[in-house]
């Protein structure tokens, strides 16, 4: 279902993101069997002279940018749109380009986590941990995720 989700959302932005170079599906809906909050992280790759362009076509498209969660090399968004199971879902962008360390890493945590399903497990594990100690607090949520993505981060 979320692998649908994310198809049909790539398809809108590609048609009006002609300088996309690459739209992956990232986060937990993207590692099939983890589950999570059911939100479809999507990472989009640009040529870093393109970022502002794609920014701002992004917010034509109805994206809210959040610069509080954005990094130098990462612009980060958020949409609400119809959903046919839930009402509305919640999707986020992540906007970068291929050669920094955040696309590296969003792509290397999900290709990992593919690959390894015992660590897919630990991870999910985790997320529900930590959701239920930082009740609905996205920085506590994140903090205490951080371990493992460090963990992660440096294999192979």
């Amino acid at each position: 279902m979320f692998s649908r989700l994310f198809e049909k959302e790539k398809e809108r932005i590609a048609h009006h993101l002609k300088e996309a170079l690459l739209i992956e599906h990232v986060g937990s809906t993207a590692i099939p069997g983890l589950g999570g909050k059911g939100i479809i992280d999507i990472a989009i790759g640009v040529q870093q002279d393109k970022m502002q362009h794609i920014c701002t076509a992004l917010q034509q498209l109805g994206y809210e940018f959040r610069q509080a969660y954005s990094t130098q090399d990462r612009l980060y968004f958020i949409i609400y749109l119809p959903d046919p199971e839930e009402g509305e879902r919640r999707y986020h962008i992540h906007l970068t380009y291929p050669e920094s360390h955040d696309w590296k890493d969003l792509i290397h945590f999900r290709d990992y986590l593919r690959a390894h399903s015992e660590e897919a497990l630990e991870y999910a594990s985790l997320k529900e941990k930590a959701a239920a100690i930082a009740n609905q607090n996205g920085d506590l949520y994140r903090k205490l995720k951080e371990p493992i993505f460090e963990k992660i981060r440096h294999k192979k």
